[in-house]
């Protein structure tokens, strides 16, 4: 996995369309980046109104290493992979999420998998891993489809 793929990757989440029309060749980035900084925490990142772009980084270098064969570079559902499924992988965009948009109900996902398709990364993945790919699919969901978290605490 190149470090190139996962900085378009999260620039995609970051910047739009626009962006993933240009070729992750065209950019002159340096191969050697390292991401510092990112919340020690990353739930955090999920309580805040701005994008966090080096949790973005962190969830882009998991996705495309685990997520992007099946979900494709850019969360369409049309990975290398998605045609020998027997369920078409979701698409973040325009499907509907079967067990939920919040970011926790997303870590369950990942950690749990579903349909006997997508695999359980519980183990394969420390938390801090699946929380900082839930959080670039989370940016992926249509902001008026996303959920948050329910309040807690007494009422």
């Amino acid at each position: 996995m190149s470090v190139r793929r996962t900085l378009v990757i999260a620039a995609v989440v970051l910047l739009g369309p626009a962006v993933a029309a240009c070729a992750p060749g065209r950019h002159a980035l340096d191969t050697n980046l390292t991401v510092h900084g990112a919340p020690a925490d990353p739930r955090q990142a999920f309580r805040s109104d701005r994008v966090d772009p080096l949790l973005l980084v962190e969830g882009a270098h998991v996705f495309d290493e685990r997520c992007s064969p099946c979900h494709g570079d850019r969360g369409y559902g049309d990975g290398v992979l998605a045609d020998a499924l027997p369920i078409r992988p979701r698409n973040y965009h325009a499907d509907l999420f079967k067990w939920g948009t919040s970011p926790s109900e997303i870590v369950h996902t990942i950690s749990a998998g579903r349909s006997d398709v997508m695999p359980a990364f519980e183990g394969a993945l420390s938390e801090r891993e699946m929380w900082a790919v839930a959080y670039l699919v989370w940016n992926l969901i249509p902001p008026e489809r996303r959920q948050t978290e329910p309040a807690t605490g007494t009422n």
